[in-house]
C-alpha cells in the first residue's frame, strides 16, 4: 500500500518559534560584549601611549626645509629634527631641533633660530664643541622659554648662551657641562659626563663660579649650583673661594671622593644633610673642617658614607 505522507507540526516556523529565539536576539549580547572588550582594549592601548609618551610623526615640509637651512650654516656638524603629536589629543604638534655646532658657528645658529618664519613653537637642543674640547649643551622649552625680539621668536635659554660657552671654554677645558635654569630659578652647571672619579676636575668651575654667573648675564647675588655624580654644592654669593679651599683640602689631605650638599645630600626623610664619602679614620677631622669653613653648610648635619 502506498505510504500516506503526514504534515509535521513540531517544527518551528522559519522566523523562529517559542523554543528557538530569533538569530538577532542570540547575536545581540555577543556583539555588545565584543564592543565592550574592544573599547577596553583601546583604552588600555591609549593609556600605554600616554605613559610611554609615544611619538606619532607629523612631518612638515617647512620644518624640514628649515632643518636643511640650519645644516648648511658654517660650523654646523649635524642637525636632527622631529615633529610629532602625542596621545590623547593627537594635536598641537611638538617641533624639536637638535644641532651640534662648533664654537665659531654658534652665533649663526642662534641668529637663524630668531630669523626663521617657521610658525610653530620649537624645542631646541644645541651642543657646542669649543676649541678647548669643552662640550656645552643647552636646551629650551617652547611654551615657557620663547622671547619676541623685533617680531621674531627667539629661543630663550634663561642666560647668555654665547658668553657662557666662551667662559666654560676658558675655565673648564675638556669637560661636558650643561648650564640650565632649573624650576626654582636656580642657575645650575651640570656635568653631563664624568671624565674622572672624584671632583677635583670640577674645582676650576667652583673657583670661577662668580665669573660664570657674570657670563650668564645673571645677578651677582644669585646662587650657582654645581652638580655632578661626585659633587653637588650650591655656591652662595662670596663663597667660591671658601668652597674651593674646603674641597681642595678634603681631596688632598683626607681622600674625600664624593661631597653632596644643598639638596644633593638630603636624607630619605627629606632632612637636609651633607653626605661625604671618605675613609673612616678621617671622619672626625673632616667634620671639624666643615664646621669651621664659614660656609652656609657649616652647621648642617653630616653623614659619612665609607
Amino acid at each position: 500500500m502506498p505510504k500516506t505522507l503526514t504534515e509535521r507540526t513540531d517544527l518551528a516556523p522559519a522566523g523562529g518559534g517559542p523554543g528557538r529565539p530569533p538569530v538577532a536576539k542570540r547575536v545581540g549580547p555577543a556583539v555588545v560584549v565584543l564592543a565592550i572588550v574592544g573599547c577596553l582594549a583601546g583604552v588600555v592601548v591609549l593609556f600605554g601611549w600616554m605613559v610611554d609618551e609615544t611619538h606619532f610623526d607629523r612631518p612638515c615640509q617647512q620644518f624640514d626645509a628649515f632643518e636643511a637651512e640650519v645644516e648648511d650654516l658654517p660650523g654646523v656638524v649635524s642637525v636632527d629634527n622631529e615633529r610629532w603629536v602625542e596621545a590623547p589629543a593627537f594635536s598641537n604638534p611638538t617641533s624639536w631641533m637638535s644641532v651640534a655646532v662648533d664654537q665659531t658657528g654658534l652665533p649663526g645658529v642662534l641668529e637663524a633660530a630668531c630669523a626663521t618664519d617657521y610658525p610653530d613653537p620649537m624645542t631646541w637642543s644645541i651642543t657646542v664643541r669649543t676649541a678647548a674640547a669643552t662640550e656645552v649643551s643647552v636646551h629650551t622649552d617652547p611654551e615657557e622659554r620663547t622671547t619676541v625680539v623685533d617680531g621674531a621668536r627667539c629661543p630663550e635659554f634663561g642666560f647668555d648662551v654665547a658668553r657662557m660657552v666662551d667662559e666654560l671654554d676658558r675655565v673648564a677645558p675638556g669637560l661636558a657641562i650643561q648650564p640650565a635654569i632649573w624650576e626654582d630659578d636656580r642657575f645650575a652647571l651640570v656635568e653631563v659626563e664624568e671624565v674622572t672619579a672624584g671632583f677635583t676636575h670640577l674645582l676650576p668651575v667652583v673657583e670661577h663660579a662668580d665669573d660664570l654667573l657674570a657670563a650668564a648675564g645673571l645677578g651677582s647675588d644669585d646662587v650657582v649650583e654645581i652638580n655632578s655624580a661626585s659633587l653637588i654644592i650650591a655656591v652662595q654669593p662670596g663663597e667660591s673661594d671658601r668652597y674651593l679651599a674646603l674641597l681642595t683640602e678634603l681631596d688632598d689631605v683626607y681622600a674625600v671622593r664624593s661631597f653632596w650638599a644643598d639638596g644633593g645630600g638630603a636624607a630619605s626623610d627629606g632632612t637636609e644633610e651633607v653626605q661625604v664619602v671618605a675613609p673612616l679614620e678621617h671622619h672626625a677631622a673632616i667634620e671639624d673642617i666643615i664646621r669651621s669653613s664659614g660656609l652656609h653648610i657649616a652647621d648642617t648635619p653630616i653623614r659619612f658614607i665609607e
